[in-house]
């Protein structure tokens, strides 16, 4: 120990002292850095959270231990005639070059990754490229200084000698730093302040303490610099760190609560629909208006094909409407269509030529829930056109539009015209049911529009995966 005192001094030895506890505190922060990562890869709330820089200062650290490791054997071998001191000292202090190389580097890759590329600036991206590969030129100079002793020279007494291209080297290196100074200044609003700490704090210390090896020989500042660098630096990340667990946590707290909200309004939206299903059976279906129909086209259906149609027409309407009543799951648009054909049929049983139906369908290929057209028409007909003495028109159009299926049920009538009380709340309850199916098995929306020249019933219905858009045959 006394040796190594009298060969470096005391400063000298004073420095490597603190360097090698610098080397015991650069491990904690590696250490801690790898095991938060670990532990928040195994909590399954924060496995998909990223926080910015860690893999950067990760590297920072280890390249900064490496750095300080080359200085503390470099310096406590320098000038020694030891056989293997040859090498270690002329390994310490290339590495400890190139380790100085790489950090540079590291602090323009951030910028360019961080400020250049996030607010898609690329002109600055150009320049910060332009200042990496002129960092290369300093590689360079080191990968000749053995062979042109440029950089510096080891004589055969194993002592370290400075040459004039240091001051290139290091001209490059704080030229470098004084640009990404200039950056952070012009991006100040731009760069996020975690990262503008982290950058401010990883580029001013040894910014100063290059400058400062210009002027107090002996000792080395830059390590002392960048170890400072690195413990502030994870003081910041770990702040940050902490506050984007927490935003976290909140976020999934929040996100928890209202999955429990919309599992509540899609529990009451079932019970509503199961309840308008029962509404839907009392309100369509009459039972007096069945048995009677039923008795009095049966006795007269062996002689009046007129009736005998008129009953299976609407034995059909009833097959598809008890079916549809008691299925959740879709149907094809064509299943539909045969209940809302039906029912038409059975109607001009009632109204004759004062029904008119007409039809423009684009596309029929296409699944949608059950019953969710054919009250539509039902409205139509008997609240709309049915309050007229002279009938009217009924249009049944579906148009293939660029993001949903439109279908229309319109009518020239008032869709108010002459109604009890109790037909408007039969009219209500199916327009409701239809509404609230839709919404609850999140397929569309239905809107009701009047005015002088009739009423429109539209539903624009989403498309599903694997439907089909084919035109009409």
């Amino acid at each position: 120990m006394e040796d190594l005192i009298k060969r470096v001094g005391i400063p000298m030895f004073v420095q490597l002292a603190i360097e090698s506890w610098n080397e015991i505190l650069l491990l904690i922060l590696i250490l801690t850095i790898l095991v938060g990562q670990k532990m928040d890869k195994s909590n399954r709330m924060f496995d998909n959270l990223k926080i910015p820089m860690t893999g950067e200062l990760t590297v920072f650290y280890v390249a900064a231990l490496i750095y300080n490791f080359c200085d503390v054997f470099g310096n406590a071998f320098l000038d020694t005639t030891m056989e293997f001191s040859h090498y270690v000292v002329r390994l310490s202090i290339f590495l400890y070059y190139v380790v100085g190389f790489f950090q540079t580097l590291l602090f323009l890759q951030v910028m360019r990754k961080y400020v250049a590329e996030k607010n898609g600036q690329q002109p600055l991206k150009k320049a910060l490229l332009v200042f990496q590969a002129l960092q290369f030129l300093n590689l360079l100079i080191l990968f000749i200084n053995p062979f042109t002793h440029i950089l510096y020279r080891i004589d055969g007494s194993n002592h370290y000698h400075r040459s004039w291209g240091i001051y290139l080297w290091q001209g490059i290196t704080i030229i470098s730093f004084l640009f990404i100074a200039a950056i952070v200044i012009v991006q100040w609003k731009k760069i996020d302040k975690f990262i503008r700490h982290i950058i401010i704090t990883a580029v001013i210390f040894p910014f100063f303490a290059l400058i400062g090896t210009f002027f107090v020989s002996g000792i080395s500042l830059n390590n002392i610099a960048v170890t400072i660098s690195a413990l502030m630096s994870y003081m910041i990340y770990e702040r940050n760190r902490t506050m984007l667990t927490v935003k976290n946590a909140h976020e999934l707290e929040d996100a928890r609560i209202q999955l429990m909200e919309k599992q509540l309004v899609i529990e009451q939206n079932k019970q509503e629909l199961q309840e308008n299903k029962i509404r839907l059976l009392v309100a369509q279906i009459q039972p007096h208006f069945i048995f009677n129909s039923l008795m009095a086209l049966q006795s007269r259906s062996t002689d009046n094909p007129e009736l005998y149609n008129g009953i299976r027409s609407f034995g059909k309407y009833l097959r598809a409407s008890f079916e549809a009543m008691t299925e959740d799951t879709m149907i094809p648009f064509e299943e539909e269509m045969k209940s809302i054909r039906a029912y038409i049929q059975l109607e001009r049983m009632n109204y004759g030529d004062k029904l008119r139906v007409e039809y423009d369908i684009e596309i029929d290929r296409f699944m949608l829930p059950a019953l969710s057209v054919e009250p539509l028409v039902e409205n139509a007909i008997r609240y709309g056109v049915g309050t007229y003495e002279k009938g009217g028109l009924v249009r049944i159009s579906v148009l293939d539009e660029p993001d949903c299926i439109l279908i229309e049920v319109w009518d020239d009538g008032s869709g108010g015209n002459k109604l009890t009380d109790a037909q408007k709340g039969r009219k209500s309850i199916g327009i409701e049911n239809v509404r609230l199916r839709l919404k609850a098995m999140d397929m569309g929306e239905l809107t009701i529009t009047q005015d002088e020249t009739g009423t429109s019933a539209v539903i624009r219905l989403k498309y599903e995966e694997g439907q089909s858009e084919n035109d009409n045959d």
